[in-house]
């Protein structure tokens, strides 16, 4: 028979042996977990990001379209810019048209507001893009869709995105003046916060200073709570991320590295349990057997 010396040792090898299973198995659940984590971030990223690239596509081709279908009264107005009757009007029908409509004005081609009780909303970020939508239709050809780039203008009161259409005196040809629609981020929120995973947080930060944050699922960077600037360390495990094309947005996955660290602990504490069960399991059987041959 074996000696109670040897029979301690079988045991403590048989839970070494087991141990190290657990280690091995606790590892790879880690690693499983992480890859697993990874293509849930690509799948967000680029489900999202295609839901704001198409989103967006269908704005500017809504604007463009009714830039069209009410021709007439958007060159009437340009051209008797105080008929206060005509301004509501198109108002009314924009804010029918699109749920996240916020203002709407018509400029020349210098960006100068021809709706004077709208001009304090054309602000430095407005004519920017303005300027830079105006050099592109002088260079356009007749197959050319020209497109404003889009990123947020942050207005005092109001943080938005233009869309912008030209409007030409005669239907086409010529210089243009410009009909451009200012539009909330809530609709581009909403995007955001459908698409977001446990762990995880979706934000638009600028491709031209990528720690500023623009969007994230709680709205545009006015009505945020957070800081408006990713620090150093959410910078540096940013992992996935993707540009918005037409657009100064790039798409981030920031993941919450506590959501990691508690699955880490969650499956440590398992393999410890496990093992500490199977060593009092094992001892206990020992020594039931010890007693029991010691009669």
């Amino acid at each position: 028979m074996l000696r109670r010396l040897e029979v301690f040792l079988i045991a403590a090898v048989f839970i070494f042996m087991s141990a190290v299973v657990l280690i091995i198995y606790s590892k790879q659940r880690e690693q499983e977990f992480k890859a697993h984590h990874m293509i849930i971030q690509k799948a967000a990223v680029n489900g999202a990001a295609y839901a704001i690239d198409l989103q967006l596509v269908n704005k500017q081709r809504h604007v463009r379209l009714f830039a069209d279908e009410y021709a007439k009264l958007l060159t009437h107005l340009n051209m008797y810019p105080q008929d206060s009757k005509t301004e509501d009007d198109i108002k009314t029908r924009l804010q029918q048209r699109f749920p996240d409509f916020f203002t709407y004005t018509i400029t020349d081609k210098s960006g100068t507001p021809k709706l004077f009780d709208i001009e304090s909303f054309v602000g430095e970020a407005c004519q920017r893009d303005l300027s830079s939508f105006v050099k592109g239709l002088q260079h356009k050809t007749k197959k050319d869709v020209v497109r404003n780039k889009i990123f947020i203008h942050p207005q005092s009161l109001h943080y938005h995105y233009d869309v912008m259409a030209p409007l030409y005196q005669n239907g086409g040809g010529g210089s243009a003046d410009i009909f451009f629609i200012s539009f909330y981020l809530k609709e581009i929120s909403n995007i955001l916060k459908t698409h977001e995973t446990p762990g995880n947080q979706l934000i638009l930060v600028k491709q031209s200073d990528s720690s500023l944050i623009e969007v994230n699922s709680t709205g545009a960077r006015d009505k945020i709570s957070r800081e408006i600037r990713l620090n150093k360390d959410e910078m540096r495990h940013i992992e996935v991320f993707k540009d918005i094309p037409g657009t100064d947005w790039r798409l981030i996955n920031l993941a919450d590295s506590t959501y990691l660290k508690q699955y880490k602990m969650g499956l440590w504490k398992e393999a410890g349990i496990i093992l500490l069960i199977e060593f009092i399991s094992i001892f206990l059987l020992i020594f039931i057997l010890l007693r029991l041959r010691s009669k």
